[in-house]
């Protein structure tokens, strides 16, 4: 078992091209939202990853959803301001910065585009972008 586990871990922990088209999806709830957590230009078998390398050099990937021209799409259900969603923001900037991408979050909602809108103000991420997208 732990072989098996180290194996896996060896082969995830390769380095990467900065954007991967390919790494596996894994949504595979059911959902009543299922027409709208598909973004523009996503796959139900593969999701748009960045490679972003940690402090002690180990490789991490952030996963959007979609890809739409340019940007890259990170569908939001609902905006919640907690300290994993703030990490999650930051490694998200993190990745954008250091590929030189730009992503856009897309809320259901304005309420939601605005709580959104204080979070990144706060984060001083500037290369996420808001949009409004109705399920």
């Amino acid at each position: 078992m732990r072989a098996t586990w180290r194996r896996l871990l060896s082969w995830w922990r390769r380095t990467d091209p900065p954007l991967r088209r390919s790494a596996p999806s894994d949504d595979d709830w059911p959902s009543a939202w299922r027409g709208y957590d598909r973004a523009t230009g996503a796959r139900p078998d593969s999701v748009p990853t960045l490679a972003l390398a940690t402090d002690d050099g180990r490789p991490r990937h952030v996963r959007f959803d979609g890809i739409d021209g340019d940007y890259l799409i990170d569908r939001k259900l609902r905006v919640v301001d907690l300290p994993r969603s703030r990490t999650q923001l930051a490694r998200q900037h993190e990745a954008l910065e250091r590929a030189r991408l730009t992503a856009t979050w897309e809320v259901p909602s304005e309420a939601e585009r605005a709580l959104a809108a204080a979070m990144l103000a706060r984060a001083g991420a500037r290369r996420i972008k808001l949009r409004v997208v109705r399920p």
